[in-house]
């Protein structure tokens, strides 16, 4: 997926198969996935209010199925009609695509449902920490040029995300040569994230897991991991062969993403905040309890991960959506009250009681809000609940920091001129946002399943690596 390509081929439409257009399908990572086709289905090209395409099926100039799914026009042109009616030129009508799908045709979307989503994600492997090769390193042998590599296929990693959803992490390797003459052998072990559900659902729920997954590895590397490969299955989609075995279709599925990059760097498992074998005897439980969470705090989750697929990017914007994440991430997980409510009914009526009732209405109104947790309020207690000594020293004064993303919090909201000079900006504001990153990320994996005491001594491991540039500037 992080390579660009184009497709040439025929293009026609499920309720009009005989009618075909040439086209050709460019897909790019970040720019998206365009069908330029030499026609038009209708009159796309002269009106522009048919701009819209649920399914587009393709057979290409090697024979493969296609599908495009969620298809909008995005220009028209090529052909021009002079005085006497007559078109001059040939009609193009370009397409922007959402999803791409290869190795198969579906008629409506209602078939784009699948039982089994695998993903192969970059640095999925180095955070495993799993390898088959055993190079033998004698050093006499060595000296001698007798190199001895064994290679063992690991074994799969299964585990359950939900009663309903198995996951594993499944192994293989390329096919390689054997020759008569053996000059050269490669040999490259890849693994891929797989989820298989009970039953059928529609494309976008199992591309739920995937998103939800690498999240996790975002945690876990403190960077956004992306797809290389996404691969679909299900009963619906087979080969039957002449003999009567049928084998399932492997689905390729391409769609665009700003963070897919084919130049990035692979970190190391030391430059983690942790890796597999860290957390390998519990990780059953923080996968179960991770999925479940992002049922409760996907709007939290969404917020602070937008930050690490941002690419380094920071605005006011940036802050405020961090800021914004902590209130929901507490709201959810620890929905109190300032005043317990049969206590804050008791106050609310003696108050009333005692109040001139011309003043009733208006009190009433503040009384509908007056027992909520302000932003002051729950920072704190986030940073009592979730904080440890590793992160104290990254986050630094914490009274001063609740204040700082307070006061900075409302005057970026509201723009008044009276909360103006307590607000941090520029570079100050930068690190009070990832110091507020930091802290959700540790409660995100404490509510995972992570024990604190654990986590405070991944954090105090790679502080001068993950969080060099806070320590520096604070």
């Amino acid at each position: 997926m992080t390579e660009s390509f184009q497709i040439k081929g025929e293009w026609y439409l499920p309720a009009n198969q005989e009618t075909k257009l040439n086209g050709i399908l460019t897909y790019h990572p970040q720019d998206g996935i365009e069908l330029e086709l030499f026609g038009g289905f209708a009159s796309e090209w002269l009106y522009l209010d048919q701009d819209y395409q649920e399914i587009i099926l393709g057979i290409t100039n090697k024979s493969k199925q296609v599908t495009l799914y969620g298809c909008n026009v995005v220009s028209s042109g090529g052909a021009t009609v002079n005085l006497n009616g007559e078109q001059n030129g040939i009609p193009t009508v370009t397409y922007s695509i959402n999803q791409l799908f290869i190795g198969m045709n579906c008629l409506s979307v209602e078939e784009l449902v699948f039982d089994n989503i695998s993903a192969e994600i970059f640095n999925l492997n180095d955070w495993l920490g799993i390898s088959g090769f055993n190079i033998d390193l004698n050093p006499e042998k060595f000296a001698k040029r007798q190199i001895s590599v064994h290679y063992t296929l690991p074994e799969n990693i299964d585990f359950q995300i939900d009663p309903n959803t198995k996951g594993s992490f499944g192994y293989s390797v390329n096919d390689f040569t054997m020759q008569r003459l053996q000059k050269n052998i490669s040999i490259t072990q890849r693994v891929q994230f797989i989820v298989k559900t009970s039953e059928n659902h529609h494309v976008s729920k199992l591309l739920e897991y995937i998103i939800g997954f690498q999240n996790f590895l975002t945690m876990a590397m403190y960077k956004s991991p992306f797809p290389l490969k996404v691969l679909l299955r299900s009963d619906n989609f087979k080969v039957e062969y002449r003999d009567g075995a049928t084998q399932h279709k492997v689905i390729e599925l391409f769609f665009s993403s700003r963070n897919l990059r084919s130049d990035e760097r692979l970190k190391s498992d030391f430059e983690m905040l942790f890796n597999y074998q860290i957390i390998e005897s519990d990780f059953p439980n923080i996968i179960q309890n991770w999925f479940k969470k992002y049922e409760i705090l996907a709007p939290a989750f969404d917020l602070v991960f937008e930050q690490f697929y941002s690419d380094g990017l920071f605005s006011v914007n940036t802050f405020l959506n961090l800021a914004q994440a902590a209130e929901t991430f507490h709201a959810r997980m620890h929905d109190h009250t300032k005043i317990p409510k049969d206590q804050y009914k008791i106050m609310r009526e003696n108050i009333l009681s005692s109040t001139p009732k011309e003043y009733h209405p208006w009190l009433k109104d503040q009384f509908n809000f007056g027992n909520h947790l302000n932003l002051h309020l729950r920072l704190t207690e986030l940073i009592e609940k979730y904080s440890n000594s590793a992160l104290d020293k990254i986050i630094g004064d914490k009274e001063k920091f609740v204040l700082n993303v307070k006061y900075s919090r409302n005057y970026y909201t509201h723009y008044s001129s009276s909360s103006k000079k307590h607000a941090l900006e520029g570079s100050e504001l930068f690190y009070l946002s990832e110091k507020l990153k930091a802290l959700l990320v540790c409660a995100f994996l404490i509510e995972s399943g992570i024990n604190s005491e654990l986590l405070e001594k991944l954090v105090d491991r790679v502080k001068n690596k993950l969080f060099r540039h806070i320590l520096m500037f604070s």
